[in-house]
């Protein structure tokens, strides 16, 4: 344990009152941006009041995992849930509910055509889909068609995954035949669409003619998000490292769903297992060696883009490391220039592009957090995991909002009064207050600290 964390843990003070307490408010947050679409990115009014598919999908993912560890803990009602709204029957109501909702509601927009002004394919997930359009977006000239948008590389694969663990967990065999097609369609969109230059990697290039939409699509979608060196630039496609793994757990799912239907043949499974294979094996070419840790992407000349980051988190969620891999990237996951008080960095305060006051470019998001906090979780790492959480659960108490980031900024930034601490916890200027992953993140996070509370 670092210095950092001991003390952390000496001053902890969330207890089981403050963890229900937030779990519960994070709860009704979710609930308010519900739609019969289903769930809005974040609050009326704010930045992104929209259906976005990647969010959608990881706010579900992030509430079934909290479900699934207090099932795996054995959490008795009164120490997990705090009003009769919360009781495990209705909490798996609920949950069901949304997740079926917002899996019809992304098949309901998921591409069917080719159109490179939105960059739709058959089979993609959608990025966003606005109803009606805002009046700036128009103004802006943002790639809309009917309001879609599907500028986004990663939502596909996390779309197979959801509906694995959602049928892993319910076993609603109605729900799997009906969006089946879906399914099928959305696994096509990744053999033919999501490996470029046929290298077992995946990887994007942005196809609106006019360079309008996300440079970026993947969750750092911010075009600061990634830089080059000076005098350089980055060269597309590019394969950002977190969705190695979520191609190798959305082939995984697509696996366990065909068998499970029987209607998988040998000639597919083989190049499934090879894609998978390709994607594990690939992974080498990410890891930098000084830093026994993946690099956040590869350019299209397949060179590294040398930074540390919170991406090779999501590995650890994903399963596609192997043990080795596993124990290096949780161990310096939890390094101070990566970990801070109120949680981990999106970028080390090392890299050469690193500003905690950028989107992306060392500020810390909760539901980032989480998914490294699940996968520290699964894989052993139980002390780092409960440590994240209390990380940023204490900043959350602190903020009183699911906020969607936050900034970490040492004290020399503050000119008067002088300050003797060595970290600030600091709201981001322009963070919508209540989004939707942040929530369900919290509703994880929570819920993984009450299940190592004694009864």
């Amino acid at each position: 344990m670092t210095q950092t964390q001991h003390s952390l843990s000496e001053d902890l003070t969330l207890n089981n009152e403050i963890l229900s307490t937030l779990r519960q408010q994070a709860l009704l947050s979710l609930q308010s941006l519900q739609t019969p679409l289903g769930i809005m990115a974040s609050g009326q009014d704010e930045h992104f009041h929209a259906i976005f598919g990647r969010d959608s999908l990881w706010s579900v993912l992030l509430a079934l995992e909290a479900r699934r560890i207090q099932q795996t803990s054995g959490q008795t009602n009164e120490k997990a849930h705090t009003s009769a709204s919360e009781i495990p029957d209705e909490y798996d109501a609920w949950l069901h509910g949304l997740a079926a909702t917002v899996l019809r509601g992304l098949a309901s927009l998921q591409g069917r055509v080719v159109n490179d002004f939105n960059e739709e394919q058959p089979g993609r997930v959608v990025h966003e889909y606005w109803d009606p359009v805002p009046q700036r977006m128009i103004a802006g000239h943002w790639p809309l068609v009917e309001g879609r948008y599907y500028g986004t590389f990663d939502a596909t694969f996390l779309y197979i995954i959801t509906m694995e663990q959602v049928d892993a967990f319910f076993h609603d065999a109605a729900l799997l035949e009906e969006l089946w097609p879906h399914i099928e369609a959305a696994f096509h969109w990744m053999l033919e669409w999501s490996d470029l230059d046929q290298d077992g990697l995946v990887e994007y290039l942005k196809r609106n003619p006019e360079g309008q939409g996300l440079d970026n699509q993947v969750w750092k979608d911010s075009t600061p998000s990634i830089q080059p060196r000076k005098h350089e630039q980055i060269e597309y496609p590019l394969a950002w490292i977190e969705v190695q793994g979520y191609a190798w757990a959305a082939y995984a799912s697509y696996l366990k769903l065909a068998e499970q239907r029987q209607s998988l043949d040998s000639h597919l499974r083989q190049e499934i297992q090879q894609r998978m294979e390709g994607l594990q094996q690939g992974l080498q070419r990410f890891w930098l060696t000084n830093e026994h840790f993946p690099a956040i992407a590869l350019d299209g000349k397949k060179r590294p883009v040398e930074v540390v980051s919170s991406n090779p988190g999501h590995l650890l969620w994903s399963g596609i490391l192997n043990k080795e891999q596993t124990a290096q990237v949780s161990q310096r996951l939890m390094q101070p220039d990566l970990c801070t008080p109120w949680g981990i960095r999106t970028l080390s305060d090392q890299a050469y592009y690193y500003s905690p006051f950028m989107y992306h470019c060392g500020t810390i998001w909760p539901f980032d957090n989480a998914i490294a906090a699940i996968g520290l979780q699964r894989n052993g790492f139980a002390m780092e995991a409960n440590s994240i959480a209390q990380r940023v659960l204490q900043a959350i108490n602190a903020i009183s909002n699911p906020v969607e980031l936050y900034m970490v900024l040492a004290p020399s930034h503050i000119r008067l009064p002088k300050l003797d601490h060595e970290w600030m916890l600091v709201d981001y200027f322009e963070a919508c207050s209540i989004q939707a992953w942040t929530a369900a993140a919290i509703i994880y996070l929570t819920s993984l600290l009450l299940s190592n509370q004694p009864d």
